[in-house]
């Protein structure tokens, strides 16, 4: 049955019982070119969505990438507005879910203060005049091996009294 030349020839040449595996391989081909195309489109992460929450004591806005994968460096920016009085304490408080296998490497402008009470992070910054906006840029790395969903919070206070609440989803990607 080997040293048959004619059964090697329609076997090897000709894919003779093995068309298939051209299309197998075709379509694998096209499962890859399929998540390079979503990539180019976003479908990953990266591209920042900003959020924005009025109160009529503040403005709160909140820019930062809904889908990431691991490994990845971003930035969250947090814009702060007081609106009708001023703010004596103004203080950004993050929930645990942002620290939740990501690590903060830096804010700009640093906080005057950091708490850490109740699983919630907050950093106070100097007093904010009626109608001054502060604006928080805090940069991030996602750790290699964290993978989910979570529930982000980020609020903005003044002193002990919430002044206004964002609520996002984070989606990390192997």
């Amino acid at each position: 049955m080997w040293a048959d030349p004619d059964f090697a020839h329609d076997r090897y040449v000709e894919l003779r019982g093995r068309t298939w595996h051209l299309w197998l391989r075709r379509g694998l081909l096209l499962l890859i070119a399929a998540v390079c195309v979503a990539a180019l489109f976003n479908a990953y992460g990266q591209g920042p969505t900003t959020s924005a929450v009025a109160a009529p004591q503040a403005l709160m806005q909140l820019e930062t990438p809904p889908r990431l994968s691991g490994g990845l460096l971003f930035q969250a920016r947090f814009r702060l507005t007081a609106r009708d009085h001023a703010l004596s304490h103004p203080k950004l408080v993050l929930n645990e879910n942002w620290f939740d296998g990501v690590t903060l490497n830096a804010s700009d402008p640093s906080p005057s203060a950091e708490n850490s009470r109740g699983g919630r992070f907050a950093m106070a910054f100097p007093a904010l005049g009626r109608g001054q906006t502060l604006t928080v840029i805090t940069h991030w790395q996602v750790n290699p091996t964290t993978v989910g969903r979570r529930a982000l919070v980020a609020a903005f206070d003044d002193g002990s009294t919430r002044l206004a609440a964002l609520h996002r989803t984070l989606t990390i990607f192997p």
